[in-house]
Parts: C-alpha cells; structure tokens; sequence
C-alpha cells in the first residue's frame, strides 16, 4: 500500500528483446556480480563503431533484503560480437 500521495507500483514481468539484443544483455548480464537483472524495455539502438542498445530493467542486488532498482543500461555489441557494459544508472524504488 503506498502513502497518500504515492505511487502503487506493479510488479513487472520481463520483455522480450530482439534475438541481437538478448544476446548481448544475457553475454554481459551473466558476468555482472551482485545484482541480477530483467529487461523490461528495449529503447532503441545506436551504431557506433559496433552498436550500443539502451534498456530500462529491474535490478535486483543478491543480498538478503536487496534493493530492487529501476536502471538505464546501455550495452555496446563490437563489430566481432562481443558485447560490454557502457553504463548502469538508476533510481531506487
């Protein structure tokens, strides 16, 4: 229940990304430690010497009691495929 004034927030079920995508956040989402992540929005993508894809996600910190977040990530899939964490930001919920 919120307080007056506040916001009710549903629980979010994942996304299904485009194929290229998944690839990438799965390669670079499996070697991140301490939080797990579930995409819930593909927001675009951008070439730049590879391709950068922006998702919004849920962020799960793997500690007991972990803070659930609602992040921007932007990933980088180079020319030979491999992909790499660009940036994670976020507000807390």
């Amino acid at each position: 229940m919120a307080t007056l004034g506040g916001w009710n927030l549903e629980e979010v079920k994942g996304v299904a990304l485009p194929q290229k995508v998944q690839s990438a956040f799965t390669a670079v989402t499996g070697e991140l430690v301490g939080a797990d992540y579930e995409p819930i929005a593909f927001l675009g993508s951008q070439v730049v010497n590879g391709t950068n894809y922006r998702i919004i996600a849920i962020q799960r910190l793997v500690v007991p009691n972990g803070e659930k977040r609602i992040v921007k990530m932007i990933l980088h899939e180079a020319i030979d495929g491999t992909a790499s964490l660009v940036s994670v930001s976020g507000l807390a919920l």
